[in-house]
């Protein structure tokens, strides 16, 4: 029985977002939508952009487009389970709420936290194979970028302030969440348990009140926050925060269940894949070959070479982490910080802008934001 037309054209929609949600050969695609939204859920999806928009504008959107007038009761009930089962987002409060569509990734995946089944994840892998994978790393920017740890950035570094995490931390006015990694989570359900961490707990949220609404969230302490930093920098996992100038998550990844890292890392070159202004070096002289370091990359990007006991790395896979320095016995590792900064956009919006305008060009870029802004859709 072929799927109803709905999802296809869900699925159309939902690709033109940023990071879009493109057809793939297999049709699983379309096995994840029907996953996510009833048909019902789908015809509500088709009526959002990547604007908030109100219950009321919902609504007329949905009658202009099916000629049905829906009651305001009932949709606002709908629009909130469907935010409650992480397919879409929402903004406000105090009940007045608005809603907007949700990408694939950041989104619906993290957005289901906690209530992951081995379906829906056997499913996501097929797609992130087939195609999905490929329009995540095609986007202009990443949607994270990584940060080193501080105990890798030598005093004469003068590091940026969108790369001093800790510091962030102590001075943000914003509430910090924690909530299990959801990447971490699905490894576990599919017998991958993580090979850093038993403690999955480790998600940290910036003003993350949508997590808090789902339950799948706590609030915790400046102190608490830095505590897990602190043991992220020790267990060996890369400081991952979100790509703008004031973080809105940070995201704590290893090489063996962190999907941006596991994918990346199949590729020859992966650290093109990556914003970040350092890279390590090696000094061969104060080399021992003790492999500290080998086991602490998270990418791959280091080699020992057993027989004179010395490490290299690749830079095409170096992402500056500094993970490899901070336990370097011999401090031959050393964080170098790039001649060409990378710096990172003001806010989400711009952002996923500045994606979207990579993705689609300028002009068309320009009249999507024009149709979100005057109530259309894209």
């Amino acid at each position: 029985m072929s799927p109803n037309p709905v999802y296809r054209e869900l699925q159309q929609h939902l690709d033109k977002l940023p990071i879009g949600f493109p057809a793939v050969p297999s049709g699983v695609e379309i096995e994840i939508l029907q996953y996510f939204f009833t048909t019902g859920e789908a015809k509500l999806a088709l009526c959002l952009t990547l604007k908030n928009s109100s219950v009321s504008v919902i609504i007329k959107r949905y009658k202009l487009k099916y000629q049905e007038t829906l009651s305001s009761d009932k949709t606002s009930i709908v629009l909130n389970d469907m935010f409650m089962k992480g397919v879409i987002n929402r903004g406000g409060k105090n009940g007045r709420f608005s809603y907007q569509n949700a990408m694939l990734v950041i989104g619906m995946f993290e957005f289901n936290v906690d209530h992951l089944k081995k379906e829906l994840l056997v499913k996501l892998q097929r797609y992130l194979d087939e195609g999905f994978g490929e329009e995540f790393f095609k986007a202009s920017l990443p949607q994270l970028r990584t940060s080193p740890h501080l105990k890798a950035v030598i005093p004469e570094h003068e590091i940026d302030t969108y790369d001093n995490i800790k510091n962030f931390v102590r001075t943000t006015k914003k509430s910090i969440q924690v909530a299990n990694c959801v990447c971490k989570q699905g490894e576990e359900i599919l017998g991958n348990p993580c090979k850093q961490v038993d403690n999955i707990e480790i998600c940290l949220m910036i003003g993350g009140e949508n997590f808090m609404a789902r339950d799948q969230a706590r609030e915790i302490s400046k102190d608490e926050c830095l505590d897990i930093l602190d043991m992220a920098e020790d267990k060996g996992l890369v400081l991952q925060p979100g790509n703008t100038r004031e973080p809105f998550c940070i995201c704590l990844c290893c090489g063996c269940c962190c999907g941006v890292i596991t994918t990346a890392k199949k590729f020859p070159d992966p650290a093109r894949f990556f914003a970040t202004n350092y890279f390590v070096e090696i000094k061969e002289e104060d080399c021992v070959g003790c492999g500290i370091c080998i086991k602490r990359c998270q990418i791959e990007a280091l080699t020992l070479h057993a027989d004179i006991k010395k490490v290299s790395v690749d830079l095409n896979r170096c992402i500056g982490c500094g993970l490899c320095v901070t336990k370097c016995p011999t401090r031959a590792a050393v964080l170098v910080k790039k001649e060409k900064e990378t710096v990172p956009p003001l806010n989400i919006a711009l952002l996923y802008l500045s994606i979207l305008k990579g993705k689609v060009g300028k002009k068309k870029m320009i009249i999507n934001m024009l149709k979100m802004l005057t109530g259309g859709q894209l």
